[in-house]
Parts: structure tokens; sequence; C-alpha cells
């Protein structure tokens, strides 16, 4: 059982209906995206089915030479297929990433369940958050944490919190925490050249009332000290950095022979939160680059100076541990591939 030692802050439950109208540029980023994905079926598909019909015929070039035919056509095929499954079919499977690891103060397993990089809204809407609240409460979690972009925010016109009403549920087995991502705000590398000139609308508070609203508790910049099975750490929520809301100021009283966890959506945070003495970081942002290719790695760069062994799994900076998960949605294009969403099992022992 978990229990919150010190009081919650009072922030409103009250719901507001989120109304924004989002920019043509992205809702046409959505539409050329799919218009991609199917111009790459195309080409790789008809030339293709051309190449083996024409091994139907006599006396064809593609005749005399049946072997670079056959190759050539199951190289594209191969591709066709790759395209299909990439956009279309693991996009929509959902695995359970299950992670161990050692932390001081901490000798009784805890079990957090992660999840990052929700994104609902063009891809993922209500039906495919209830199955991951379905796998959430099946893992039996001792506490539940969300780490931003609960919302897409860029490619549809309604109110995507609706999509989260299944998060309701989670409150009920667990307690359950959430930050905002960038996303929340409408700002990031890849969406702006400055804050200030900002092209999507800052959702923040209407996602933020509306997990609310589900008792979900919204960390915004926010420290909580909690206890599972006796033992005391602290959680603390960092706001988002892409829309210079983070700050530590939370972290100045703690008692530092308690650990802590912190919450923080980019994982380039961990070079601040090393300096607040925070024991373990968890992260998502990344998407884990959505396509991950062999010997290449992350293909999605969120820019070009995060390094590439950041955009997920475990890493360590300057002794503080963290871990980034590639998340559950999708943004920009709708493709994964070899890098399904996932939902992260960590035990801290």
């Amino acid at each position: 059982m978990v229990k919150l030692v010190d009081a919650l802050d009072s922030k409103s439950s009250g719901r507001k209906t989120m109304r924004v109208r989002f920019p043509p540029s992205a809702r046409i980023m959505k539409t050329f995206f799919d218009i991609l994905i199917m111009l790459c079926i195309v080409i790789t598909a008809l030339p293709a089915v051309i190449l083996l019909c024409e091994l139907r015929k006599e006396n064809t070039q593609e005749v005399r030479h049946k072997k670079a035919t056959l190759t050539v056509a199951i190289i594209l095929l191969i591709g066709t297929m790759t395209i299909i499954y990439g956009s279309f079919i693991e996009p929509k499977f959902l695995v359970i990433n299950r992670q161990e690891i050692d932390l001081p103060g901490i000798t009784k397993p805890i079990k957090i369940a992660f999840i990052a990089d929700l994104q609902v809204g063009p891809y993922k809407r209500e039906n495919y958050v209830e199955k991951a609240v379905k796998e959430i409460i099946a893992l039996e979690p001792n506490l539940i944490l969300f780490g931003g972009d609960q919302v897409d925010n860029g490619g549809t016109p309604k109110d995507e919190t609706i999509y989260l009403s299944p998060l309701a549920e989670l409150p009920k087995y667990a307690p359950t925490f959430a930050i905002h991502g960038n996303h929340e705000y409408g700002v990031g590398t890849d969406l702006m050249g400055a804050f200030e000139n900002r092209r999507l609308p800052d959702v923040s508070r209407e996602v933020e009332q509306a997990m609310l609203a589900m008792g979900i508790d919204y960390l915004t910049n926010e420290l909580r000290i909690l206890s599972v099975n006796d033992q005391k750490f602290y959680l603390f929520g960092g706001n988002s950095s892409e829309a210079r809301k983070l700050n530590f100021f939370e972290l100045k009283n703690r008692n530092l022979d308690i650990p802590t966890i912190g919450l923080l959506h980019d994982p380039r945070d961990v070079i601040t939160a090393n300096t607040h003495k925070i024991d373990l970081m968890l992260a998502g942002h990344t998407h884990g680059g959505q396509i991950r290719l062999p010997f290449f790695g992350p293909l999605g760069r969120i820019d070009s100076y995060t390094p590439l062994s950041w955009y997920k799994g475990w890493n360590e900076y300057n002794n503080t541990k963290f871990f980034v998960t590639s998340g559950i949605g999708e943004t920009g294009a709708r493709s994964r591939l070899l890098n399904p969403p996932e939902i992260v099992l960590l035990t801290i022992k």
C-alpha cells in the first residue's frame, strides 16, 4: 500500500472542456505523412508487381535475367511489407518492458508502472488508452507515473482530453501521478523556433484539469513524500523544460537520507537534475526515435545534440541514473519500427 505522507496541494478538480482551433499547418502535416506512407507503398509495390508480371511473358529482359528480376522484386516487396508493418501494425502493439534497479534506502521491492507520450489525438484514441489501462492494472504496481505529452496537440480540432477518460480507473488501484510534456504547451524543438513564437495552442491547463478530475495527482515542479512497505522516498514531478517552466525550488528542504525519484519529461533534464541530487530520473519525450534501424539507431531525432544512447533505456550522467521510455504514442508520422509502444514496469529494490 502506498501512503502519501505530506498533504497534496489543493488544486481545482473541475474540468474545463478544451476547445482549441489547430493551425492549418498542423493538420496538413498529418495528411502529408499519410500521403508519404501511401506513396512509399505504391513506389515499392507497383514496380515489384510489374516485374513479376513481366516474368510471365516470353523472351523479355526480365525472363532472360530471371534471378536478378526476382531478387529486385523480392527486395521491393520486403520494402512494401516493412512500410505497412511499421505504419499500421507495430504501432498497435503494446509490450511490457520489465526493468529492475537497486536504489539506496529501498530494501523491499517497489513496483512502478511508467508510461510516457500517450500523444492521444490523431493516432491513439480512447480504445487504445483503455487497452493500456487494463495492462497497467494487471501488473499490480504500487505506483503509476505518466511522463508527459498526454495529448498530441497538433493534429485534430477536437478536445483530445476525451480520449484520456479510461485513465480514471487507475487511481482506484494505485496512486497515480503525471507531469506536463512539451506538447501540452504546444512547444518543442520540432514544433517551434522560439517559445514566444509557438505555432500550437497551450492546452496545459485543460489537460491538467481533466486528469485532476480523474483523481490523478498532477505535479508541476512539486514534491511528494511517499511510503511503500514502510519505506519513504520522494517523488519530484518537474514541469516542461521545453516550455521554460522547469525549476527545482521544492527540492531545497529535503532530507537527503531519503531517496528521490525525479519524473521529468525530457532526458536532457538530467543535466540540471544531477545538480539537485536526484537519485533516479524517469523520462520520455524521444519515443525511442519511433523508427529504429539496425546499426543506425533512432531515425526520428528530436534534435542534433541529444546523445543517441539517451533515446531509450538506461543511462547515467554524473552518478545520476536515468531511464528513458520509448513511450506509447506517435507524433508526426504514424510509424514505429523495431520500437513498439511500451509500458515500463520498473521494480526498485
